[in-house]
């Protein structure tokens, strides 16, 4: 595997993240409402797999699902796309030696900046 990235490496790990993070929190949003619909009304349903049938069942599952899509996704794009950039960027600074030394605290530093 060659060490070489290029704008097509950083694209597929901004599609990645931004599949991971849009389509796994918006799978969750159905659960969310049954436990913001608990909250308020404490009789709402017995149980989580209750919650989730009745959410379902009211029409209310696809509530707020669109915003959540779209501002993971957004969220997934920065995140994974930008913190394999900064590590590139932040090596190439510290050169390749010392970004292999202390590869840790690159990977963090490139995390906290993307």
């Amino acid at each position: 595997m060659s060490d070489v990235h290029d704008a097509t490496y950083y694209f597929k790990c901004m599609i990645g993240g931004s599949l991971a993070c849009g389509l796994t929190h918006t799978a969750i949003v159905p659960l969310d409402v049954m436990k913001c619909k608990k909250q308020v009304d404490g009789t709402y349903c017995k149980n989580m797999i209750d919650g989730i049938k009745r959410v379902s069942r009211d029409g209310h599952s696809t509530l707020g699902w669109a915003p959540t899509l779209v501002g993971y996704s957004a969220q997934g794009l920065g995140k994974f796309g930008f913190y394999e950039i900064f590590k590139d960027v932040y090596k190439k600074i510290v050169g390749a030696e010392n970004a292999d030394r202390y590869k840790k605290v690159g990977w963090s530093i490139a995390s906290g900046s993307a």
